[in-house]
């Protein structure tokens, strides 16, 4: 298998966002088994962890998606680059007529508007 170390890192960033919830998961659990009442701050506390941890490991997830994209299409662009190399470099990429042969060639004359209608129908229904 391949090792991109790129793909390893988005995996390492994965595994410890699934061991850092599970953790603040389990630190609220231990809190608030703990106490007597309902602690309203430790929960907030562990929600607000739980959110920031959220947040920062899918912006890293996102950037390293990002990196291995362009990469990976900068060596496509590379692998492009190198196969057109043997190509002849004066090749027009838009073959259209010129405007002098488009003006030189004759117009087709254009279509009558409307048939002329027959002179001995009469409307279905009139007001």
């Amino acid at each position: 298998m391949k090792g991109d170390v790129m793909v390893w890192v988005q995996r390492i960033v994965g595994a410890v966002f699934a061991v850092g919830v599970v953790a603040l998961i389990g630190a609220i659990l231990a809190q608030v088994g703990q106490t007597e009442g309902l602690p309203p701050l430790p929960i907030f506390v562990g929600l607000l962890g739980i959110v920031t941890l959220i947040l920062m490991s899918g912006a890293c997830l996102a950037l390293i998606s990002l990196a291995i994209s362009a990469r990976r299409g900068a060596d496509a662009l590379r692998r492009m680059a190198g196969s057109t190399v043997t190509a002849p470099a004066a090749v027009r990429v838009f073959n259209q007529p010129s405007l002098r042969e488009v003006v030189s060639d004759p117009q087709p004359e254009p279509a009558p508007a409307r048939p002329a209608r027959p002179v001995g129908r009469t409307l279905v229904a009139e007001r």
